[in-house]
């Protein structure tokens, strides 16, 4: 049996790609605002493509907040895209790196 690939939407560019090519952001049931790199942890998910030009286009634009139904402020969206930034340095996904 053969397994499926899963796709999912990147919230920023609005490609649909592999679940393991994209990042996942969760808003945990706390009502935390996470990096999930393992896309294991509870609560509701967004995915980001792994590439530099999502990220930066994710700080100018609200779909972090239309996608997980919060209001992200500004500190904790520019620690998100930090922690972003870093898994791509640091190789921790698949694809594009910076």
């Amino acid at each position: 049996m053969s397994r499926r690939k899963i796709e999912r939407l990147c919230i920023v560019c609005r490609k649909k790609k592999n679940k393991e090519e994209l990042m996942r952001v969760v808003r945990t049931p706390e009502g935390l605002v996470r990096v999930d790199p393992l896309k294991k942890l509870p609560g509701r998910g967004a995915y980001i493509c792994n590439n530099i030009e999502c990220i930066n286009k994710l700080k100018r634009e609200n779909s972090l907040n239309h996608a997980l139904r919060t209001k992200v402020n500004r500190e904790e969206l520019s620690e998100i895209k930090k922690e972003l930034e870093n898994l791509l340095g640091r190789g921790d996904v698949k694809g594009e790196s910076l």
